[in-house]
C-alpha cells in the first residue's frame, strides 16, 4: 500500500472519530434525564414519587444495618428497590425488621431497618423506583 493511501486512510478515520465524539456530545447536551448523586446520610430524596431517606448505616459483626424512611402514598414493599454496593458486589436485603408504618397520616410514612450483608469498607445504599435511581454513602 502507498504512502499517500494511508495518509488518507488515517484522515478518514480521523474524521470519523471527531464525528463521533459531536454526535456523543450533543446527546449528553440535550440529555435532560435526572443526573444520579452520591447522597449524604439523612438526605431525603424524591425516587418514583416517594420522598427517601436513608437515616444510619451500622455495620456489625454479622450484617449492615440501614435504617431507611419512606414517605408517599404508594410505598409499597419496603424492600423492594433496595440493594447495597460493598465488597465488590451489590446484594439485595437480606431480611427487613422493625418495620413501622403511620397508615393514619397522608402521605404515608413507613420507617424500616434493612439487613445487608457484612460491608467491609464504605458501604453505598442503593434505591431504584420507576426507572429513577439514588444512592448514600455510608459511614
Amino acid at each position: 500500500m502507498s504512502t499517500r493511501k494511508l495518509i488518507v486512510a488515517s484522515l478518514i478515520c480521523g474524521l470519523l472519530i471527531v464525528m463521533a465524539g459531536t454526535i456523543k456530545l450533543l446527546q449528553t447536551a440535550n440529555d435532560s434525564g435526572r443526573t444520579i448523586g452520591l447522597f449524604r446520610l439523612g438526605t431525603s430524596v424524591e425516587v418514583g414519587g416517594v420522598d427517601v431517606t436513608v437515616d444510619d448505616v451500622n455495620v456489625t459483626a454479622d450484617r449492615t444495618l440501614v435504617n431507611v424512611t419512606m414517605r408517599g402514598t404508594t410505598v409499597g414493599s419496603m424492600v423492594d428497590g433496595w440493594s447495597m454496593l460493598a465488597n465488590g458486589d451489590i446484594t439485595p436485603p437480606l431480611d427487613s425488621t422493625n418495620c413501622t408504618t403511620d397508615d393514619g397520616a397522608e402521605p404515608r410514612t413507613t420507617t424500616c431497618v434493612l439487613e445487608f450483608v457484612v460491608a467491609v469498607g464504605t458501604p453505598t445504599v442503593l434505591f431504584a423506583r420507576d426507572d429513577e435511581r439514588a444512592q448514600w454513602l455510608g459511614k
